[in-house]
């Protein structure tokens, strides 16, 4: 199987669409619609794109079409790095609850002075 084939296939198992693809990756859907025709082939940079998008995706395995699609095992810093996502998300949302907060009783304030 060619690295153009393999490409198709994890096109498939990650994101479904080149469309999502693409935009995962910064690859765009005309260059993976070339190689998926066989019109061009991966480019190195394209490779690279590819696992930086997706590290738990096995380099091996793409480049030369040895052992499984996906490393085995936890990728540790992948894992850390969903983390830091998460916690950036996390505290994003409890600022702008606080936030919030504060405009709900500014608001109640006010009604109140206005009621009388």
């Amino acid at each position: 199987m060619s690295i153009n084939n393999r490409l198709e296939q994890l096109i498939i198992k990650t994101a479904t669409t080149r469309s999502n693809f693409s935009k995962a990756t910064g690859i765009s859907t005309v260059i993976l619609s070339h190689i998926g025709s066989g019109r061009n082939k991966v480019s190195l940079a394209a490779v690279e794109q590819i696992l930086t998008a997706y590290p738990e995706v096995n380099s091996e395995w793409l480049i030369m079409g040895k052992g499984q699609m996906f490393n085995q095992g936890p990728n540790e810093e992948y894992i850390s790095e969903l983390e830091a996502k998460l916690d950036a998300v996390y505290n994003e949302v409890e600022k702008t609850k606080r936030a919030m907060d504060v405009s709900l009783n500014t608001l109640k304030a006010t009604i109140s002075k206005l009621k009388g």
